[in-house]
């Protein structure tokens, strides 16, 4: 009796452990369905960031084209020259043209304003000589950052090579080498003058230079050219 027992457990273990089997089979089926799908799951990652890696590609490549000289579209010029001039731009015609673009404006003006204040105190109240230091130096210091600004600027590529300015009816043609770029008449801001240079004003804070050393004798043939084709208004130029 005792080993017929003992054989009917065992047939009755073997028997579970049959019923078993196809559970992990399920399982293993169930785990093998999970590890395709996150297989499936990278291979998509993948291919997302792929496409991210693509677009940053582009997106140089087209930052790159950009940033090449090219000739500009936009406005053609009307007939024949009227006036044609190569003009060198050097620290010395940066540093007259930033003082007259800074020196006319009111916050370019109000340091020099108040360091000319702190001197006149010293000198009438005969307060501390701190004044008169502080009041030089409000002075003093405009000027000069202006001139180290001119003298770096001109070091850049742009001013190494003379620029080319072709003047017509319906606009002036700047050019470099390959670069050109046509600015129409209408679309300029205003034209005014130093004792070193003619200035007409392209952007509130962009304008071309013409130092008068480079225009020669044709100086005035130049400022007729401006007062014909703009607004009265806007010119502010003295011969």
């Amino acid at each position: 009796m005792m080993e017929d027992q003992k054989t009917q457990e065992e047939i009755q273990e073997q028997a579970d452990n049959i019923q078993k089997q196809p559970e992990k089979t399920q399982q293993r089926s169930d785990d093998m369905q999970e590890q395709s799908g996150e297989t499936q799951e990278r291979s998509d990652d993948m291919q997302e960031q792929s496409g991210e890696t693509q677009g940053w590609s582009d997106n140089i490549q087209e930052q790159s084209r950009e940033s090449q000289p090219e000739e500009l579209p936009g406005v053609l010029p009307e007939g024949e020259a009227l006036y044609e001039v190569d003009v060198h731009v050097n620290a010395s015609a940066l540093y007259d043209y930033f003082l007259r673009h800074v020196y006319t404006t009111f916050s370019g003006m109000i340091g020099t304003i108040i360091g000319v204040f702190m001197v006149m105190v010293y000198f009438m109240k005969g307060i501390s000589i701190l004044y008169l230091i502080c009041g030089i130096i409000i002075i003093l210091y405009l000027p000069w950052s202006l001139y180290l600004t001119a003298k770096k600027q001109s070091l850049q590529e742009t001013f190494k090579n003379p620029l080319h300015y072709a003047f017509y009816e319906n606009g002036v043609e700047v050019s470099q080498g390959e670069t050109r770029q046509m600015q129409k008449w209408e679309d300029m801001i205003k034209a005014v003058s130093t004792s070193k240079s003619i200035i007409i004003y392209t952007g509130k804070n962009s304008a071309s230079i013409f130092p008068r050393k480079d225009l020669g004798e044709n100086a005035q043939q130049l400022i007729r050219i401006i007062f014909t084709h703009m607004d009265s208004k806007k010119v502010k130029i003295k011969a």
